[in-house]
């Protein structure tokens, strides 16, 4: 009897640190009009992730964002595009907690936007990993990188581009990406990562 409850109160334990390892953060995120819009934050630092929620409102499309900072990689699905975008982390979990903190009672404005190019991935598994591919799920994977970046491409051959732009808000800036689709007629091409928190 006694190791009957003393299985069931490890258990328990374990189940409530590991509830206490992640700490829910309700943000609100103000745009120019003065409208507030809410932002769910999960912080879980026993597997040194943050997961956003924007849901869907009159100024922004619904996006859910999945940062993992052992890998250093941060995804924001977005629902409407049916697409999943992935940049490197250039914060620290501890520098990004902090970021959370001085804004849970004074809402995070837009700072501006940036402008990056979307590069699709060709496979989300091999470049990215398990945790960013079941993340994405089904949806199609693209490299965020800084426009200027992506404009000075290492080109060894000819290439043909298409490109397609569109705003949305990735981790609490609108950022303008644009989708190139490119054909190498030619050697490979190397584009360079674009870091933003």
């Amino acid at each position: 009897l006694f190791s009957m409850f003393g299985l069931h109160f490890l258990a328990a334990s374990c189940l409530v640190s590991v509830a206490l390892a992640c700490q829910e953060y309700e943000l609100e995120y103000a745009v120019i009009s003065g409208e507030v819009t809410p932002l769910l934050v999960q912080v879980c630092t026993n597997n040194q992730t943050i997961t956003y929620h924007m849901p869907d409102s009159d100024n922004f499309e619904e996006v859910t964002t999945f940062e993992d900072y052992e890998l250093g990689y941060g995804a924001s699905r977005v629902t409407s595009q049916e697409a999943c975008y992935v940049r490197l982390l250039s914060k620290s979990l501890d520098e990004q907690i902090s970021y959370l903190k001085q804004h849970q009672n004074n809402p995070m404005t837009v700072d501006g936007d940036a402008q990056v190019e979307a590069i699709p991935v060709d496979d989300v598994y091999e470049e990215l990993g398990d945790e960013v591919a079941n993340f994405c799920d089904d949806y199609p994977a693209y490299k965020l990188v800084k426009r200027q970046d992506a404009e000075e491409v290492t080109e060894r051959e000819r290439q043909v581009s298409v490109t397609f732009q569109r705003c949305v808000l990735i981790c609490f800036r609108p950022y303008c990406y644009t989708t190139t689709l490119t054909v190498p007629t030619g050697s490979t091409i190397t584009f360079v990562w674009f870091f933003f928190g």
